[in-house]
């Protein structure tokens, strides 16, 4: 968060950001009323408080006490899958936005290959051109640029930096199990 206002307020006064956000980086702040597919609650009994959508009826979460953006974010998807994306929400959006690809970067070093910044970088890059193929989108990197400038953001911190900080992410996931209202555990993922 800087001076400037949180994130999420600057994501709800800027439209062009908010819709950027929303497509193509699939957080989506724009609704009214933002809920789960179904009632869900942290197995520490720490509180939720559901902040975007993805495309997918996934929902993001800031996790436990407070009410700033200092949180971790937590993303639930739709088909039982939940876990830590960000230990807060700068950290959340700088992966979702600069390295959508850390979770495949993350299961590369898990095998044993160095994800180095030429190899993150090759990794985003064969995504994005995944990705503008099936969206059509023209511009994916000046779309990136744009929606970081916007939210005080930018410059993009190297690859190697956001993969540390989807590491970090990544161990804070066992305190974080998500439980439906019948008490059964969403996979960690």
């Amino acid at each position: 968060m800087t001076a400037s206002g949180s994130l999420l307020s600057r994501l709800r006064a800027d439209r062009e950001a908010a819709l950027l956000a929303d497509f193509p980086f699939a957080f989506d702040t724009l609704i009214d009323t933002i809920t789960h597919v179904e009632p869900v609650r942290l197995a520490s009994g720490a509180p939720l408080e559901p902040i975007a959508k993805d495309h997918g009826g996934g929902t993001y979460f800031l996790c436990g006490e407070g009410d700033g953006e200092d949180r971790p974010v937590l993303f639930a998807d739709s088909e039982g899958s939940a876990g830590v994306i960000g230990t807060d929400l700068r950290e959340a959006l700088l992966l979702l936005i600069g390295l959508p690809c850390s979770g495949e970067a993350l299961h590369r070093e898990r095998k044993g290959l160095v994800m180095d910044e030429q190899a993150l970088k090759a990794l985003r890059d064969e995504e994005d051109e995944d990705y503008i193929e099936a969206t059509e989108i023209e511009d994916l990197p000046g779309m990136r640029a744009e929606i970081l400038d916007r939210l005080g953001l930018a410059p993009l911190p190297p690859l190697t930096w956001l993969l540390e900080r989807a590491r970090a992410a990544a161990a804070l996931d066992p305190g974080h199990m998500l439980l439906n209202e019948e008490g059964n555990a969403y996979r960690q993922g």
